[in-house]
């Protein structure tokens, strides 16, 4: 099944259209295929390993479809750079 999802994800690209315009094609390094029927599922796995990792340090995170806000109060600088953690950990 790993090897799988490693191929499924591995060499994906994407090109835009607009009316008779196509974009050049690009990688897609991050993400699942939209309409795929695996995607909603390995999203959730992803989500709920964020959703723990956040409350895990205190962090408190709201999610919603594919929407996550994060909350944190900043008291100290470690603070800061906890919250830095949590949002690089999100962008990725």
């Amino acid at each position: 099944m790993l090897r799988w999802l490693t191929e499924f994800f591995t060499g994906r690209t994407h090109q835009t259209r607009v009316g008779l315009s196509l974009s050049a094609v690009a990688e897609l390094l991050s993400g699942v295929v939209q309409g795929s029927s695996i995607a909603p599922m390995l999203f959730l796995i992803y989500i709920d390993d964020l959703a723990k990792w956040l409350e895990s340090h205190g962090i408190t995170a709201k999610l919603f479809a594919d929407d996550v806000k994060v909350y944190f109060k900043i008291c100290r600088l470690e603070d800061g750079v906890l919250l830095q953690q949590a949002l690089n950990l999100i962008a990725t």
